[in-house]
């Protein structure tokens, strides 16, 4: 009896140890199996992960070689506007001398002296240049100045009758030629010559002697004024400058008005207009001189005159 149980029990524990090892081995196949899968999956993404990287860093390739095409091009675009820079400010430095140049030689012939850019101070009158004296500068004839007084301003004369070796400056440089106060000679004539009485008459006014000069030209044009048209010009305008000089402002306004009214084409009347609007602004008709100045700039854009009274106007309204 007791070897039956034994054997019975025996077997049991047989059974047991043989369900024991088949668990165990069911176990173990599962467990390969999922480790299998993990590592297939693992794998196949990390090939979908190259190629993927593989497309992404030919194509950061092709964009990094683009951008350095185009940086080169844009260097030498650079550097192609930088020579065609040098080379626009090359022809602007020859085209700015040429301007200087054209408008020295408007000056010259124009018989007048360029302004100098001013600082305020009042300027020694040099010949054909604008002056602005200083706003408390009062007249001493009672008259009443307009707001700022100009300076008024005439080509220089030069010398065209004198036979004499003397050639002056502004003749050399192709100034318009005036009639110089060359002494008249028993050869010359008398009087009645109108080239020896315009002689003196230029005399008298290069030697400030503005009342006899006054005479002379008064004198000249009385006698003399239809035989030249443009001797006759230039005599109405000095006649119209001795009246400014001997302060007669309004009878230097009606005769730079009578230059401008017989002598329309004579090359001093931008010059009248220009010392007529002074005039203005002399009896204190600001408005009348503003007129004038702008009527210059107007009919008379390049001439020197018009940039005179382009600077006349900022200093008459105060700018």
């Amino acid at each position: 009896m007791g070897c039956k149980i034994m054997t019975t029990h025996s077997k049991w524990v047989m059974v047991c140890a043989a369900a024991m090892v088949i668990i165990v081995a069911g176990c173990e196949t599962t467990g390969g199996n999922q480790m299998q899968t993990t590592v297939y999956d693992t794998h196949r993404r990390m090939v979908k992960l190259d190629r993927e990287l593989e497309d992404s860093v030919g194509r950061l390739n092709e964009t990094t070689a683009t951008l350095l095409a185009r940086v080169d091009e844009s260097d030498q675009q650079t550097r192609m506007l930088r020579g065609l820079i040098e080379e626009n400010q090359q022809k602007l430095d020859a085209l700015t001398r040429e301007v200087r140049d054209m408008r020295a030689t408007l000056y010259r012939h124009w018989g007048l002296t360029a302004p100098a850019t001013g600082d305020g101070a009042v300027r020694d009158v040099v010949p054909g240049q604008v002056t602005v004296e200083s706003p408390h500068t009062l007249r001493q004839d009672g008259q009443t100045p307009a707001r700022h007084e100009l300076l008024d301003s005439a080509p220089a004369p030069t010398d065209q009758f004198s036979a004499g070796p003397a050639a002056t400056p502004d003749a050399a440089m192709g100034t318009e030629r005036e009639y110089t106060a060359a002494p008249p000679t028993a050869a010359a004539g008398g009087l009645d010559d109108p080239r020896v009485l315009y002689q003196q008459a230029q005399r008298s006014y290069s030697q400030d002697d503005f009342a006899a000069a006054l005479n002379q030209f008064d004198a000249y044009l009385t006698r003399h004024m239809n035989e030249d048209p443009s001797l006759s010009a230039n005599a109405q305008f000095w006649k119209a400058k001795c009246l400014m000089n001997l302060d007669r402002y309004a009878e230097s306004v009606q005769a730079f008005e009578s230059l401008r009214a017989n002598f329309p084409t004579s090359t001093k009347v931008p010059f009248a207009m220009h010392n007529q609007a002074v005039a203005h602004s002399r009896l204190g008709q600001t408005a009348q001189a503003e007129r004038l100045m702008e009527a210059v700039i107007e009919q008379f854009p390049i001439s020197p005159a018009a940039d005179q009274a382009r600077a006349d106007l900022q200093k008459l309204r105060g700018q």
